[in-house]
This record gives C-alpha cells, sequence and structure tokens, in this order.
C-alpha cells in the first residue's frame, strides 16, 4: 500500500464521527457510520451491571468542554481496521470494515474509564 492510497485519514474520520454523534445524541449521524452487522458491547468489571446500550445515552450529558475524542489506530489491512477511541470517560476499541463504500464501524466494546 502507498501513501496515496493510505486508508488511515478516512478510518480516523468515521472514528470521529462516530463519536462526535454519540456527544451530540445524534443517533440518525451514528448510525451513518455503522455497518449493518454492527454490534455494540459494554464491559461491566466486578459485581456492577449495566444493561447493554447505556452507554449509548450519555454523550450527550457531557459538557460541551469535554467533548474530546483521541483516535489511535492499531491494524490496517485491505478491507479491516482496528481502532481505540478514547472519550471523556470512555474508552472504545473498534472494529471497522470497508467494502464499496466508506470505512464502517462492525463492533465496538466500551469500558468505562471509572469501572
Amino acid at each position: 500500500m502507498n501513501a496515496s492510497e493510505d486508508p488511515s485519514p478516512a478510518i480516523r474520520r468515521a472514528v470521529q464521527e462516530f463519536a462526535q454523534a454519540w456527544y451530540w445524541g445524534d443517533s440518525e449521524g451514528m448510525l451513518g457510520t455503522l455497518h449493518p452487522d454492527y454490534v455494540n458491547r459494554l464491559v461491566t468489571l466486578g459485581t456492577q451491571s449495566r444493561p447493554l446500550g447505556v452507554q449509548g445515552s450519555l454523550g450527550s450529558q457531557t459538557p460541551p468542554d469535554l467533548r474530546t475524542v483521541e483516535v489511535r489506530i492499531l491494524e490496517v489491512r485491505k478491507a479491516s481496521a482496528s481502532a481505540v477511541a478514547e472519550l471523556c470517560g470512555w474508552v472504545i476499541h473498534l472494529h471497522l470494515a470497508k467494502s464499496a463504500g466508506p470505512w464502517k464501524i462492525v463492533n465496538a466494546m466500551w469500558e468505562s474509564r471509572t469501572a
């Protein structure tokens, strides 16, 4: 893969769009970044139990000045990639896929920074 084919900016953009939509409570925006086979997971530790998807409603409760997104791309293949996004209060491990269109998030595993 040469520099002109570097998919990193497109992967980073997909993750950032996902995170920004989460922060603003923009369900439609989040859906636009997701692969049709998307799976969402939430890591719970100890005896604390949270229903799946609860983290999806928390982004809009984050004050705008704390809405940070740090993206690390871990690996890129021809049609798949993995990345970590650090948001205020959460770390999300992501798997992405690319077929005929843009990169889409297939899997997200959320972990609370306070858990």
